[in-house]
């Protein structure tokens, strides 16, 4: 699910995700614990999944290069 725009400050302002995960951007999630993140360490920046207990960027799984791309994908792949 991809977050309202009212709700993405509260969703990247929680627990101390921005002091774990530098440069993220949390767009959504799947309602239980990954949330997917834009990586804005990397020009341009990738979709990625994070569990929410990770401690840092090294569990990341890279879902798409962009959300234009992971919908593209989406119908096939899920």
């Amino acid at each position: 699910m991809i977050n309202d725009v009212a709700e993405l400050v509260d969703v990247n302002e929680a627990g101390e995700f921005q002091q774990r995960f530098p440069a993220s951007l949390v767009i959504g999630g799947n309602g239980s614990r990954e949330m997917l993140t834009y990586d804005f360490r990397q020009d341009p920046p990738p979709l990625v999944l994070i569990d929410v207990s990770a401690q840092d960027w090294s569990s990341a799984t890279h879902q798409a290069a962009s959300l234009s791309a992971l919908l593209e994908q989406f119908p096939e792949s899920g």
